[in-house]
């Protein structure tokens, strides 16, 4: 007996409205699609294989948007990678569960849905942050750093 399973259409990102972490740059870029802005923060869309480095317990997710300020985004230049990231190894999930949580290095969560859950969070939940200090830490391993 076969099943039916239904598929999601994946929607392609807009090239015009894609913008990268500022700081980010190249294959390391960190880089999302502006979904919408107001007030001087931006819904920006991840893929959600970066759910991994802020939430490195949690189940696969297939949706994550973050709230962030507009003054934290930059476009997207020529070389900069669009690509998904790598998942992290055990040794870095466990460095990123030590990561200090604090407050200013925390962005609200706009939207995140779990693979086979409903949505976890819509329309930036007020308890639910990433810690953006997990991107940093990202960032140094792909450049080869020692975490500091």
């Amino acid at each position: 007996m076969s099943k039916t399973f239904k598929s999601k259409t994946v929607r392609q990102p807009d090239p015009a409205r894609l913008r990268r972490l500022a700081g980010t740059q190249g294959e390391h870029a960190v880089v999302g699609e502006v979904l919408d802005s107001a007030d001087g923060f931006i819904c920006w869309e991840l893929n959600p294989a970066y759910a991994a480095w802020f939430w490195p317990l949690m189940h696969k997710a297939t949706e994550l948007v973050l709230s962030i300020p507009e003054s934290e985004l930059e476009p997207l230049q020529l070389g900069d990678s669009v690509a998904a990231p790598r998942a992290p190894t055990e040794e870095e999930k466990d460095e990123i569960l030590k990561l200090p949580e604090r407050t200013e290095d925390s962005t609200r969560v706009y939207a995140l849905t779990l693979k086979g859950k409903p949505a976890m969070v819509r329309k930036a939940f007020p308890t639910r942050t990433a810690n953006m200090r997990a991107l940093q830490f990202f960032q140094q391993r792909l450049n080869g750093q020692s975490n500091s």
